[in-house]
């Protein structure tokens, strides 16, 4: 064969391949464009199948692997979920956006020093990347870092500007300042975030409870009022115009918007003490003393609850002790018989999860960690021990399996 021609089919082949590259990536965009539009649906289920595909044809696809990884994360699939963003992460270790995503999913199954890791890696390599900052502000915040924190929201709002996307950032700022006593400085944020979005029921609600704090009753009034038409189901906006109205004088309004607030968490203590004592101002005692029978009962009940909480208190810490000097059986007996006394107390059946699981009874304390998540999902710690439990009865199964 010629030399010429040899060329010839050399380019050939160069230009088949690059048409053929093109086309895939045509091909990859436009199904990351379909899953986004499912995921916008709520059908996950299509889109991850999608992205699935997509990935397989293309496992350096990182925008496929962060969306497949945030809708697992969405679903609560832990594990697969963070390796998704991880493998993301490691195709792209300069993109702040990829480190912010992935940060939010670790944050979402409370792996909060490792979230924070990835918001501060997104900063660093990205300062104008503002959504950053807010997670990042937010991680600070939990943390009890507040300067911190308010000094990375106001990087956020400086970047945003008056951008929809800033209410938020003036929102959090605001409830940074009211958390240090700056209630003037916190009603400026709260002003701006719904000049921004005035439609922000959180911010109004807000906004009426600093007014309030500021002792300027009738534009605290007007605020709350604003929340309440945007979301009727807001308890505490509800319950901030009841006692506002209460306190003003306005008995028949403080009924009205009191009686809302507890058909939305109907055994608030604080909700029928003020109902009750509107009931009384308006004449309904037929409505009022029932009320303040029910609340001497709850009273009574929490007395009850509070020395039955004291005994098992002791026996949970008699039970901590004795792990301290590594006798966890007898420990265990503790943790038991703190929870016989108390069934509710989620400390105390933690306590006796993790024992169970250093006791290997992985399975036992898998139940009760699973308790445990299911009143309080945000617990770090049960969350973990699940996790290492889970994969303790794993590697026992497939143990099991190789076993001739």
């Amino acid at each position: 064969m010629k030399r010429s021609t040899i060329i010839v089919w050399v380019k050939l082949a160069g230009l088949i391949a690059l048409l053929a590259c093109s086309e895939l990536l045509a091909s990859g965009q436009s199904n990351l464009k379909t899953a986004k539009e499912l995921v916008a649906k709520g059908s996950f289920d299509k889109a991850e199948a999608i992205l699935r595909q997509t990935i397989a044809v293309d496992p350096k696809s990182v925008d496929a692997r962060v969306l497949l990884g945030t809708i697992l994360a969405l679903q609560g699939l832990r594990d697969e979920a963070i390796e998704q963003l991880r493998e993301a992460v490691r195709l792209s270790p300069n993109s702040a956006n990829v480190h912010n995503e992935f940060g939010t999913v670790l944050s979402r199954f409370v792996e909060m020093k490792a979230a924070r890791q990835e918001f501060e890696k997104a900063v660093a390599l990205d300062p104008s990347l503002a959504e950053a900052h807010v997670n990042l502000s937010l991680m600070l915040a939990q943390a009890g870092e507040l300067n911190a924190a308010g000094e990375h929201l106001d990087r956020a709002i400086e970047i945003q500007g008056s951008s929809p996307k800033a209410a938020y950032a003036h929102y959090l700022r605001a409830k940074i300042w009211g958390s240090q006593d700056q209630i003037d400085r916190s009603i400026v944020d709260l002003q701006t975030a719904v000049q921004i979005r005035p439609h922000y029921a959180e911010a109004w609600s807000e906004l009426g409870g600093m007014r309030r704090l500021a002792a300027d009753n009738p534009e605290a009034i007007d605020a709350l009022q604003r929340a309440v038409a945007l979301k009727p189901d807001a308890v505490l906006a509800q319950y901030r115009l009841g006692q506002l109205y209460l306190q003003e004088g306005n008995a028949p309004k403080a009924v009205e918007h009191l009686k809302q607030a507890l058909r939305y968490a109907p055994n608030d203590r604080a909700i029928l003490y003020n109902l009750m004592l509107a009931l009384r101002k308006t004449g309904q005692l037929d409505e009022a003393i029932p009320i303040e029978k029910r609340l001497a009962e709850m009273q009574h009940q929490n007395d009850r609850a509070s020395e039955v909480g004291f005994a098992a208190s002791g026996l949970n810490s008699e039970g901590i002790q004795l792990e301290k000097l590594g006798d966890i059986r007898s420990a265990l007996a503790k943790y038991r018989a703190a929870l016989d006394l108390d069934p509710t107390g989620y400390g105390f059946r933690l306590n006796y999860a993790l024992a169970l699981c250093r006791l290997g009874r992985w399975q036992d304390g898998i139940v009760e960690l699973r308790e445990v998540l299911q009143v309080d999902p945000d617990n770090a710690d049960a969350a973990k021990a699940l996790y290492i439990a889970n994969e303790q009865v794993k590697t026992q199964a497939e143990d099991i399996r190789r076993c001739p």
